[in-house]
């Protein structure tokens, strides 16, 4: 659990802006009761304890709203009867509480709540007496991401606090504010030293304050694209860097700057495997063919991990020389090799091409893993369409659905007669998986056609995909249909063929698209609302439509209880055909979500589901019952964005198309550290136990089983 926040217990006093909440209650009923009236019900509403507060909130950030609706009262249980209920604060209000702890959490549903109305009431947080408020209330701003509040967030660059000003950097670098970075490099600077001192490969969190601070600066410097500053602040006179923890391979490797060279070369030496990896990466990013000879010592099974190896192999492919074709095939060769090098070096000889490879592919065919196969059509594909099509001439189909997903995809993208006669063929495959990468790989006319034909399917991924080539290829019949779609996919599991519809109706304009577009502002699900008011936004200054799509329906006041003050973090269990992997939720940061996420568990969602998705050094995906990873359980939820960075074995929620707001029931668990996407999705729990299965699962690896400990008792379906 997360410990008590600093200045939580026993804190004097108001935020340094000063409170204008009242609660004097409790007193006045005392007197009437020793006045002799004990039978009469108090004529005061009690006041909201800390608890009750903090059910409030998590209330108000579920309805997406800063102000309740007016009238709106706190139903507290076990009053006496006629006793006056407490009216429902808003976020405004709580963000002035006395109790650290409650400001702090207004400052997170106000940045989840995504209006600009609370800007200004944020940005006057950012002097409250608690830094952990300060800090909260910086990265909301991010969240918001109004540009206006650049200069409140530099003036937090000098922040007491490191942590405020690491917060403040990361904020800014998510507005955008280019301008910003020579003083983030001059905060970087100044805790760097300390940030030395850290394990090159520690994947401890939270660091010391000064060592997040130094991480968020990072990789605020290195979303701006400020190589000047960041050298600056890392890089001593040789152009070596005073500082090899993994966050700084990173950024070089990310920036992809020649000047970074030298620091990157130094990188690389040493022990460990993530700042190596992310080194090894930046290298091969330079496009130098030189760096080849740095590059081809780390392939070494017997000295590296398959984490560097795989970099190391991802960086000779983005040199791009065939003369790196020998090295590679070696690495076939050797006995045992790891499955997720296999698969990289596979794709690096797709990438670079050269007869043997086509050798190699041809055989790999017949492989009796479906992931090989797919690679060999696609490194056919690459660099010999010739052999590829004359391949195709005797190639029956493949038994595994995925290989005819790939060869459809591959099709789609050549744009020949011979592929789209191919492709039309394939509109027969048995697989229902099959058809979307299909139907995306059709000429014009023709996918226009089949897109009326299969928008009103059974299959709401199949109804997504015609709707987004309804409005990638317009015509007559189009809007109409849509319209009708829309109409006839209410409810929750066709929230994602209304998402779909929504985005290609505006390609049409006129009356059916802004009927459609302004119904879709009260659609039951809320990733709907949004996407409609954020496209309507997009023509507005105002912004007018964000604030017509609340609230939404309320969260039980109990429920929000239970949620908002766990008493355990409770751990879930998964069974899977490597082992199994233990995570622990996260039900502070993310107490909806995480919440959710046991409930599926619990009641056996995730039975024979299988981890659709496995990319080496990145994200392990799982969750979809349909397993092609366009599939869930049609509730979306809320985003629960969180200061929690992604690092190895944080287990996260997967979006839809990568879109806000539309998480279901995949989930990912990352493998190394992620900084792009921090701040992007919902983190619900990290792997406590088990990490080395999850480094071993394979695509198509199935969740057997699944067990939830929720502090009491185990629960679970066989």
């Amino acid at each position: 659990m997360t410990p008590p926040l600093e200045g939580e217990q026993g804190l004097q006093g108001k935020r340094a802006t000063g409170s204008k909440l009242h609660w004097g209650g409790t007193g006045i009923a005392l007197s009437l009761l020793m006045a002799g009236c004990a039978t009469a019900p108090p004529t005061v509403a009690p006041a909201l304890t800390t608890r009750q507060k903090l059910a409030v909130i998590l209330q108000l950030e579920h309805q997406r709203v800063i102000v309740p609706p007016e009238g709106a009262v706190v139903p507290l249980p076990g009053l006496m009867p006629g006793t006056p209920l407490p009216r429902t604060p808003s976020l405004f209000e709580f963000l002035e509480d006395p109790v650290a702890r409650v400001r702090r959490r207004s400052a997170v549903a106000l940045g989840r709540v995504g209006l600009s109305d609370a800007v200004e009431p944020l940005s006057a947080s950012l002097t409250d007496s608690n830094p952990a408020v300060r800090q909260m209330a910086a990265f909301s701003l991010g969240l918001i991401g109004e540009p206006e509040v650049a200069d409140v967030l530099m003036t937090a660059l000098r922040d007491p606090d490191p942590l405020v000003r690491g917060r403040a950097a990361e904020a800014l670098s998510r507005l955008g504010v280019r301008e910003a970075a020579p003083n983030v490099g001059q905060m970087v600077s100044e805790v760097a030293s300390i940030a030395a001192q850290v394990d090159p490969d520690d994947m401890t969190y939270p660091q010391p304050p000064p060592v997040e601070a130094f991480r968020l600066g990072v990789i605020a410097l290195t979303r701006l694209e400020a190589y000047e500053s960041l050298s600056t602040a890392l890089l001593d006179t040789n152009n070596l860097s005073k500082v090899r923890w993994w966050p700084v391979a990173w950024a070089f490797q990310e920036l992809a700057d020649p000047r970074a060279a030298g620091a990157l070369t130094e990188l690389i030496g040493g022990s460990g495997s993530y700042r190596i990896s992310f080194a090894a990466r930046g290298l091969g990013r330079l496009g130098d063919p030189t760096m080849a000879e740095l590059l081809v010592p780390l392939l070494d099974p017997r000295r590296y991990d398959s984490q560097v190896i795989v970099s190391a192999v991802r960086a000779l492919a983005d040199l791009g020389t065939r003369e790196n074709i020998p090295t590679l095939m070696r690495l076939l060769q050797e006995p045992d090799l790891d499955f997720a090098i296999l698969i990289e070096v596979l794709k690096a000889l797709g990438r670079v091409g050269g007869a043997e490879s086509t050798d190699l592919f041809l055989d790999l065919l017949s492989h009796p893993r479906s992931a090989i196969r797919v690679e060999a059509l696609r490194g056919l594909a690459n660099f010999d369409s010739q052999t590829f099509i004359l391949m195709l001439s005797g190639f029956d189909g493949d038994p595994h659905w995925s290989v005819r997903a790939a060869l459809a995809d591959i099709l789609g993208s050549m744009n020949s007669d011979l592929a789209m006669a191919r492709l039309e063929a394939m509109l027969d495959d048995p697989d229902r998986r099959v058809l979307p990468f299909v139907l995306r790989g059709l000429d014009a006319s023709r996918a226009t056609e089949v897109a009326l034909q299969y928008l009103a399917s059974e299959d709401v991924v199949m109804g997504r995909v015609a709707a987004q080539q309804l409005g990638v290829h317009t015509s007559a019949e189009g809007a109409l249909a849509l319209k009708r779609a829309y109409e006839m996919s209410q409810g929750g599991e066709g929230a994602v063929l209304r998402r779909a519809i929504v985005e290609a109706i505006m390609t049409y304009g006129g009356s059916v698209s802004a009927e459609l577009m302004h119904a879709a502002l009260k659609d039951s699900d809320w990733s709907v609302r949004t996407r409609a008011a954020r496209v309507l936004d997009a023509e507005e200054v105002t912004k007018p439509y964000e604030g017509r799509i609340r609230p939404l329906p309320a969260l039980g006041f109990e429920e929000a209880l239970t949620l908002a003050v766990p008493t355990v973090s409770p751990q879930v269990y998964l069974e899977t055909d490597a082992g199994t992997i233990q995570i622990e939720l996260l039900v502070l940061d993310a107490p909806l979500s995480s919440s959710r996420f046991a409930e599926l568990a619990g009641n056996g969602y995730f039975h024979g589901v299988p981890f659709h998705d496995v990319v080496a050094n990145g994200l392990v995906r799982g969750g979809d019952s349909r397993g092609d990873g366009f599939g869930g359980t049609g509730v979306t939820l809320r985003d629960e964005l969180s200061e929690r960075p992604i690092l190895r074995g944080t287990v996260g929620l997967t979006l839809q198309g990568e879109e806000p707001e539309t998480a279901e029931g995949q989930f990912f668990i990352a493998l190394t550290p992620q900084p792009e996407l921090d701040g992007h999705y919902t983190v619900i729990g990290r792997v406590v136990d088990g990490m080395a299965v999850v480094d071993g699962l394979n695509q198509w690896d199935v969740i057997r089983r699944t067990r939830v400990w929720d502090g009491v008792s185990m629960t679970g379906l066989e």
